[in-house]
């Protein structure tokens, strides 16, 4: 007797149906946060431990950045791939699977491709304002490769027309504009990546199209982010607001330092929980053919 065998082929470009994309009210933002908190307080030690390894390796990755060209790329990377990882975790928490510490790290395993190209995407932004940078500075970049007077000529017009943009602000409102959409194009990519099998460009593209639709929602959650990250950052930067003898100033440093790394361990499972339950909402779709164990890029 034949036995009907159940489909584990995950999704492939240009195959797979588009996501449900939902409109939700922006005050659904405060319920995604409590679902970040949720996450968080569901396993403490856990995630106090994963973003101790997040940390430490952002910090360790942090020196590669005076490697030319790719090296300002590497903690950028580092992080990509492991927010897939995390993404893995908070899905088998709410499963109510066992979790490792080395969950941080399946991005790497299943998804390294597709996630470290969401990485130079995530990098664009940089690009750009270092090459408009070098533009503004003169051009010696292409004097030098070039040696020609024509080098010259082009470098210190472009430099004035940057300069002319640049004082009317629209060069800073066209940057902000740009990076504005590609992080919304990117806040739900890599989840998509990670467990839905989705290419890195039609990850983006669904994202983006969900953000834009629930885009007062989108905005107040950033704004409860970065609240929340100035509130934890408080205690060190109130120690440049209040004069001190360098004694009591150290005191304040121990003591305070501490509890501000305590905040950030937290705010990572919060962050990364919040964006997990605005995808169910506005991405997740329970009729999707998904794939047990995705393959490997």
């Amino acid at each position: 007797m034949q036995t009907e065998q159940k489909q584990t082929t995950p999704w492939v470009s240009g195959r797979h149906r588009p996501p449900s994309i939902r409109r939700v009210p922006a005050t659904r933002a405060l319920t995604w946060l409590g679902k970040g908190w949720s996450l968080f307080i569901g396993q403490p030690g856990f995630w106090l431990r994963v973003s101790a390894g997040v940390f430490v390796i952002l910090v360790i990755s942090l020196f590669c950045t005076v490697i030319p060209v790719i090296g300002p790329m590497v903690p950028l990377l580092m992080l990509t791939l492991m927010l897939g990882g995390m993404m893995f975790a908070v899905r088998r928490q709410g499963e109510g699977r066992p979790l490792r510490f080395a969950m941080l790290f399946e991005g790497f395993r299943l998804h390294p491709g597709n996630l470290s190209l969401l990485a130079v995407f995530y990098a664009l932004p940089l690009v750009l304002m270092h090459l408009l940078t070098m533009l503004a500075l003169g051009g010696s970049l292409m004097v030098g490769l070039l040696g020609w007077s024509v080098g010259t000529a082009v470098s210190t017009v472009a430099a004035d027309i940057i300069s002319f943009l640049a004082g009317l602000g629209v060069l800073w409102i066209l940057f902000l504009l740009v990076w504005g959409v590609l992080l919304l194009a990117l806040l739900f990519a890599p989840v998509l990546v990670m467990l839905d099998n989705y290419p890195p460009l039609d990850a983006m593209r669904y994202s983006l199209k969900a953000s834009l639709r629930s885009l007062g929602s989108i905005v107040l959650l950033a704004v409860c982010f970065y609240v929340i990250f100035v509130v934890v950052l408080i205690p060190p930067m109130s120690l440049a607001w209040v004069y001190l003898p360098v004694q009591y100033l150290a005191i304040l440093v121990l003591v305070l330092g501490p509890l501000s790394l305590l905040g950030v361990l937290i705010y990572i499972p919060v962050m990364v929980g919040s964006i997990y339950a605005a995808y169910g909402d506005l991405l997740a779709d329970q009729n999707r053919v998904t794939a047990p164990t995705p393959t490997v890029d």
